[in-house]
């Protein structure tokens, strides 16, 4: 088995490398320490079992870089192993492909049971990552029984904040034309004709969090 791993700390690398060792027998471990230095080696060599990405890198980001893997290594599970806290960029890299987010801080037998379930087929997620999508699953339903999904939670927010189409895309990473069709299916979903009625009926539907509202 061979794995990609995509950091940029040294120390972080050396001490990961111990834990991946339990993973499977002969295991072959490479690093890259940016997305650009990644993308360089699998276009050469393209026998890779299993990217741990980090989110938080030099140059190209994590979630760029993502998708650009994705491109480059389509039968290879991406996992992100971040010390990244960031639940839009989370949920966006789920949405994006990734088959995983593992925080830096886990242990070592979560790590490899998190591992093993990704390798096994499975998408694997902290427990209180879970939690935060259900608790806005729940919430993201209509009377028609019509629901948001998260990315378009998360423009929602940003269109209450009166934040611009572009500024939005902007701050999602996002291109400004779906940004549109994704306030163009809150405007139908909230049964609502503009933004600034899309805000009230959101907050008032509990979409929103106290901050915003």
């Amino acid at each position: 088995m061979k794995v990609l791993l995509i950091d940029d700390h040294p120390l972080f690398i050396e001490g990961i490398r111990g834990v991946l060792l339990k993973l499977a027998e002969g295991i072959v471990i490479e690093d890259a320490g940016s997305c650009e230095e990644a993308l360089a080696m699998t276009a050469t060599d393209d026998d890779v079992d299993l990217v741990l990405l980090d989110l938080n890198l030099p140059g190209m980001s994590g979630l760029d870089g993502l998708q650009l893997l994705r491109h480059q290594l389509p039968a290879s599970p991406i996992v992100l192993l971040s010390a990244s806290e960031d639940r839009n960029k989370i949920l966006h890299a789920i949405e994006l492909g990734a088959k995983g987010y593992i925080p830096k801080s886990s242990a070592s037998d979560i790590i490899i049971s998190a591992l093993q379930l990704v390798l096994s087929g499975g998408v694997y997620l902290p427990m209180a990552v879970l939690e935060t999508i259900n608790s806005t699953q729940a919430k993201t339903s209509n009377a028609e029984g019509q629901t948001l999904t998260l990315r378009q939670v998360d423009v929602l927010s940003l269109l209450a904040e009166g934040l611009s189409n572009k500024a939005i895309a902007n701050r999602l990473n996002m291109a400004e034309n779906t940004v549109r069709v994704h306030v163009s299916a809150i405007l139908r979903f909230l049964d609502v004709t503009n933004r600034t009625e899309a805000g009230v009926a959101a907050s008032r539907m509990g979409l929103l969090s106290e901050s915003e509202s």
